[in-house]
């Protein structure tokens, strides 16, 4: 495995550090996701504990702090931090991935169905569930697909 980071580990190290702003689920589809970043959140900081203490004991956590202080650090973790780390990028690395090819499949259905839908929190990914036995096939499929990863 290559120890230098990625965009998409960036991004997990940025999860930890976004770790007590997730806000109020709108949705059960949103209450479902915050709920895996928060499990991310735990392991990570459970296999990071030690490199956070030792590198970042005298941060300030907060508004990205911690994060900064790892990435400078990315060179010296250890071991078990990295790979949980990799693995959580890797995850939300997908997690966008589908949530792009959703999108895309789906554009046409949540201009029909879901136009009047307010975006964030989850609600247009609530309303296309609510809607799925209008959808197309296609966007069913896509439907399903996240219900299953989120663990509806």
């Amino acid at each position: 495995m290559n120890r230098n980071f990625s965009l998409t580990m960036v991004l997990a190290f940025f999860v930890l550090a976004i770790g007590s702003t997730l806000s109020n689920a709108q949705t059960k589809i949103s209450e479902q996701a915050i709920a895996k970043a928060e499990a991310a959140i735990t392991k990570i900081r459970k296999a990071c504990a030690a490199d956070i203490k030792n590198f970042c004991g005298k941060v300030t956590p907060g508004e990205g702090r911690l994060a900064l202080c790892m990435l400078a650090h990315e060179d010296q973790v250890s071991d078990v931090c990295f790979a949980t780390v990799f693995d959580v990028a890797e995850n939300i690395d997908l997690a966008l991935s589908n949530i792009a090819r959703a999108a895309d499949v789906c554009e046409e259905e949540i201009d029909k169905h879901c136009s009047n839908v307010e975006l964030g929190g989850g609600r247009i990914a609530q309303c296309l569930i609510d809607k799925e036995s209008e959808l197309a096939s296609a966007c069913r499929a896509e439907v399903a697909g996240i219900k299953a990863r989120v663990g509806k």
